[in-house]
């Protein structure tokens, strides 16, 4: 068996894992909505999944792509892909037609699965489709032609099938946004969540008795990492829900028993903004673990520490190099930091040519794990972005942040291009693409700029073609929602004359429309 940081982990594939927990039988690993999946119903049915997937023709390397709201069938469907080697793609639910057809098309899907309530966009996809899946639908199928009912998958034979599954096998491709290009799927191995686990249960101090209320989703790696992995590694409880709700939150909190939490920067700023109540400390919340650093400002993570009696542990984190990579533990907090890493990677400050930068010297944040195969293994179908991620053997973050004399690291923002919205990644590039396929659209600059939220919102410089009328904010906004998801479609829009420009490459100068900030522009939310 591995050793990772001088531990033996109780398993080092997912495969592995499933198997040697169904001895807790009964208990819940995951309550999704109310509906309740076992320990032993997790192994036994996605046996059932695996030898489904066999039957159909699927083999090890093959992938499986999910277009669902959070439910135990995701679950099901992931296990049953890591018991005979396959990969899982759960794809963002609020995807619309044109960047649904690029995700699915970029896993090359040999199955696929769709909610009832999502049909028509992926019907919208079709026409752009490059690959024929074999797909089931979670609802009525007759809402996709020639689909199947997703029961399908979940019957007949409980056999654990017979596959070499192994660590450094991959097991999953979760999306992330890209700083200059389209989204990049994250390709994960076995052990990659093996080694979040432990994280996990390193800086929680999670036992068999926690309950974690994870409010990410499944097509993100917190909601895999927090919902479904760092509980199953625990031999605890997980729950989710179809989306995060303010008015409900607390409500699900006490309902559950949860001890652990993990909510964003942004969904404590919404959190506080429900009024005050005599019930804001009656919970077994012990603790919380998640990003705030990056995302509101440190009064407001220490009002809701107050207000409700949880600390909130920070971490730094991203998809490629996986969740929790950094953190605060209860015994070792430093105050605006993102913590340490605690053994599990390096970090390194560097100025635009990769070199160092002294202690507490503001530049883009590098990151070199310690442990073998326990971050990404590359960006799927984008060989010269994975190259580029590593350039000079580091991994760049595309963030801008310090260390100081101790090691821990301070997160300062994000480099242009790159923009943090409602807890989404967003490529400005994406949105600029969206957005100057309108006919009356000559050029466009996409920046994030300031929310009362927290992270950002975004705003779209537009250069109208000459001699065309010039559109209306609201038609540019339609226009996109059409193409992209709704958190990617501008809230600010400018027209402008002319942009301007870098001197070497006659590029969009970003950090120049950043600078002007919101101004006096169209406002989606104040029209």
């Amino acid at each position: 068996m591995v050793e990772i940081l001088g531990r033996t982990p109780h398993a080092t594939t997912l495969r592995d894992l499933v198997v040697m927990r169904a001895a807790y039988g009964d208990k819940p690993l995951l309550i999704c909505r109310d509906e309740v999946l076992t320990y032993a119903d997790a192994d036994r049915l996605s046996n059932r999944v695996a030898n489904q997937l066999l039957a159909r023709g699927l083999v090890k390397g093959d992938v499986v792509a999910a277009f669902m709201y959070n439910a135990v069938e995701q679950a099901l469907l992931w296990f049953g892909c890591a018991k005979i080697g396959a990969v899982y793609a759960s794809l963002n639910v609020s995807l619309a037609k044109d960047d649904l057809a690029y995700s699915l098309n970029d896993t090359g899907a040999k199955l696929f699965v769709v909610d009832e309530e999502l049909a028509p966009v992926f019907n919208g996809a079709l026409p752009s489709l490059e690959i024929t899946p074999e797909v089931f639908v979670h609802g009525d199928p007759a809402c996709v032609p020639g689909a199947a009912l997703l029961d399908e998958l979940i019957e007949g034979d409980e056999t654990l099938p017979d596959a070499d599954v192994g660590m450094t096998d991959p097991v999953c491709i979760v999306y992330t946004g890209g700083s200059t290009s389209m989204p990049k799927g994250v390709l994960a191995p076995h052990l990659y969540y093996i080694a979040a686990a432990m994280r996990y249960q390193e800086i929680a101090d999670a036992t068999e008795d926690d309950v974690h209320y994870a409010n990410s989703h499944f097509f993100h790696i917190g909601g895999q990492q927090f919902g479904v992995t760092g509980p199953l590694y625990c031999g605890m409880t997980g729950v989710m829900d179809r989306w995060f709700s303010a008015s409900k939150y607390w409500e699900i909190v006490r309902k559950y028993g949860a001890t652990i939490l993990d909510p964003l920067g942004t969904m404590m700023s919404v959190l506080l903004l429900v009024p005050e109540s005599p019930l804001d400390k009656r919970h077994k919340a012990r603790v919380g673990v998640g990003i705030a650093a990056s995302q509101v400002r440190r009064e407001l993570k220490e009002e809701f520490e107050t207000r409700f009696g949880t600390p909130m542990l920070e971490v730094y984190a991203m998809t490629e190099m996986g969740v929790l990579l950094c953190s605060e533990r209860m015994h070792d907090r430093r105050q605006g930091s993102c913590g340490r890493p605690h053994g599990w990677a390096e970090f390194l400050i560097v100025d635009d040519e990769d070199n160092p930068l002294p202690q507490g010297e503001t530049g883009q944040i590098l990151i070199r794990p310690t442990v073998p195969n326990s971050v990404m293994q590359r960006y799927i179908n984008k060989p010269d972005e994975t190259i580029a991620a590593w350039g000079n053997l580091w991994y760049h973050s595309g963030d801008l942040g310090y260390l100081d004399a101790d090691g821990y690291v301070y997160f300062v923002g994000r480099e242009a291009h790159w923009i943090r919205r409602r807890g989404e990644n967003v490529s400005a590039f994406e949105v600029e693409k969206a957005m100057t396929a309108h006919p009356a659209v000559q050029d466009c600059g996409v920046v994030g700029v300031p929310s009362e939220l927290g992270e950002e919102d975004i705003k779209a410089y537009v250069e109208v073609v000459a001699g065309a009328d010039q559109p209306a904010p609201e038609d540019l906004v339609a226009w996109c929602r059409e193409r992209i998801a709704y958190f990617k479609t501008p809230r600010y829009i400018e027209f402008v004359a002319e942009f301007p420009r870098t001197m070497t490459k006659n590029e969009i100068a970003r950090h120049e429309l950043r600078a002007l900030g919101i101004g006096t522009c169209w406002d989606a939310d104040n029209p």
